[in-house]
């Protein structure tokens, strides 16, 4: 064996030792059969598994007709394997997977490490759980949903409802985390993800039930819990387990639950699911939302073990609340939104979010500089950007240089200008750099004017998946990829 491999046996095996014995003692009265609980057991001798989740609609908007190409080449050049209940989009007349199983010795033999990937960064995918990725598909998000992930980060299932959102139909998604902290990384992840029609939210499930009520047709509870499933996973997990903190985490749910379902609107979705295997924490709140809430019907409820499958362990319950659910699609834009000398591209369909703490809504496209407009990174990740691009192919090591935030050097030949409206225009010896940025706000024309520190801009894609921005000035292209994202 590898000696990577050995040393992830070895891993599982301290792992297994290092459970605590009163968690022992509740899985085995858990399982009942002693079989089943050595099957158990026996699982943290193995390295945990590890999922990818393609983002659909950025592979379209980005590949267009040569979408199918890059992701036959994914699955066949990675190996990945479509994870059993991943639902599927079409395109073209073509049916795409968006949830899958990692081949670890595919991507070892070929030296892919997807998490420092150019796609990675492009926002293709986001790497999951591939036990935590099962809870969204069951919550049956529609494209003109209003949808909430009340306790988001680090954003993977708030990734996976936008990718079944569409901006164009109405469809909204309010990404929330309490945490001041974890609530930067979701906003940093929703920005990679180039999802342009949500909001990230630092606030308390109380405040935002006050302000929401009965308003989502979509609502996804991923709580914070003690943590059982992820014991393989993760170390800490085992040290910060007690029965005294998985009681303070079934009093913590209860209390996110109550504010939820006065959230959810009528023929509504909650979705509840968690990453431990407490009965207290799963069962119990299931029964609690059943008896207080006599307008909640349970439609689907499912445990996932890691003995029985690829991933750890999670809890996932889907609650339908009773009466007419009167959410249908529409048609929308987007307006021009200034903030605290920032420029947001926000879809109309957004709700009113005065009065709370709003980290990142729809699309950050511009910043204020000493009086003067500057491209925000987010931008680059939007749909139809009408930059000049530099397209960095597979081998070439500029792709490396411009991740490490490197000038890279460009002949103009190299160099292909869009149109306004984002189709491709003829190769140009002297390319013309973008001053302004339009877009239709309603019946009119809008335009951003950018400082003349930015007539130079250009946008560095990886085999057409746009990275990030950089300028251009006598054959070198100077890079302004934010620092906290480059490569060490």
């Amino acid at each position: 064996k590898p000696v990577s491999a050995i040393e992830e046996e070895q891993r599982g095996e301290e792992s297994m030792r290092a459970l605590p014995a009163e968690f022992r003692r509740r899985m085995e009265r858990l399982f009942g059969e002693r079989e089943e609980y050595e099957s158990f057991l026996k699982s943290y001798e193995n390295p945990p598994v590890r999922g990818l989740r393609l983002s659909l609609h950025r592979l379209f908007s980005l590949y267009g007709e040569d979408a199918r190409s890059v992701y036959e080449t994914l699955l066949s050049d990675w190996g990945l394997r479509a994870l059993a209940g991943s639902d599927a989009a079409f395109f073209e007349g073509e049916e795409y997977f968006r949830e899958f199983i990692l081949d670890e010795r595919r991507l070892l033999e070929r030296s892919i490490r997807p998490g420092l990937h150019p796609y990675h960064e492009a926002g293709l995918y986001y790497l999951q759980e591939p036990s935590a990725m099962q809870a969204l598909p069951a919550l049956s998000v529609r494209p003109f949903d209003r949808v909430l992930d009340l306790c988001a980060s680090p954003g993977g299932k708030s990734g996976q409802a936008a990718d079944r959102l569409s901006l164009l139909e109405g469809g909204i998604l309010i990404s929330n985390e309490y945490v001041p902290e974890r609530a930067r990384i979701l906003s940093s992840n929703i920005e990679r993800l180039g999802i342009e029609n949500a909001a990230v939210l630092n606030e308390d499930s109380d405040r935002l039930s006050r302000h929401f009520p009965e308003y989502f047709s979509r609502i996804l509870v991923d709580a914070p819990c003690s943590g059982e499933g992820m014991f393989r996973k993760d170390e800490n997990a085992i040290s910060e387990w007690s029965p005294e903190n998985v009681e303070h985490c079934i009093f913590r749910q209860r209390e996110i639950l109550r504010n939820a379902v006065s959230m959810l609107s009528p023929g509504g979705l909650l979705c509840y699911s968690t990453c431990t295997f407490e009965r207290g924490e799963n069962e119990g709140q299931r029964d609690f939302l059943l008896s207080e809430y006599p307008f909640l019907r349970l439609s689907f409820e499912r445990r996932i073990y890691p003995q029985r499958g690829p991933g750890e362990g999670h809890y996932i319950a889907i609650f339908r609340r009773e009466g007419e659910d009167g959410l249908l699609p529409g048609k929308t834009g987007r307006r021009l939104l200034r903030a605290g000398g920032r420029i947001y591209l926000v879809p109309d369909s957004m709700p009113e979010l005065r009065g709370l703490r709003v980290l990142r809504l729809g699309l950050l496209a511009a910043e204020e500089e000493g009086g003067e407009l500057r491209y925000a990174h987010a931008l680059s990740h939007g749909e139809n950007l009408p930059l000049p691009y530099l397209n960095l192919r597979r081998g070439d090591p500029r792709v490396r240089d411009y991740l490490l935030g490197l000038e890279l050097r460009a002949e103009p030949s190299e160099i292909r200008s869009k149109g306004e409206q984002g189709g491709p225009d003829l190769m140009k010896e002297t390319p013309s750099f973008l001053s302004s940025f339009s877009f239709r706000e309603g019946e009119k024309q809008r335009k951003l004017v950018f400082s003349q520190k930015d007539r130079g801009l250009m946008l560095l894609c990886f085999e057409g998946a746009a990275l990030g921005l950089g300028r251009y000035r006598g054959g070198r292209i100077k890079n302004i990829y934010p620092k906290g994202l480059r490569s060490i």
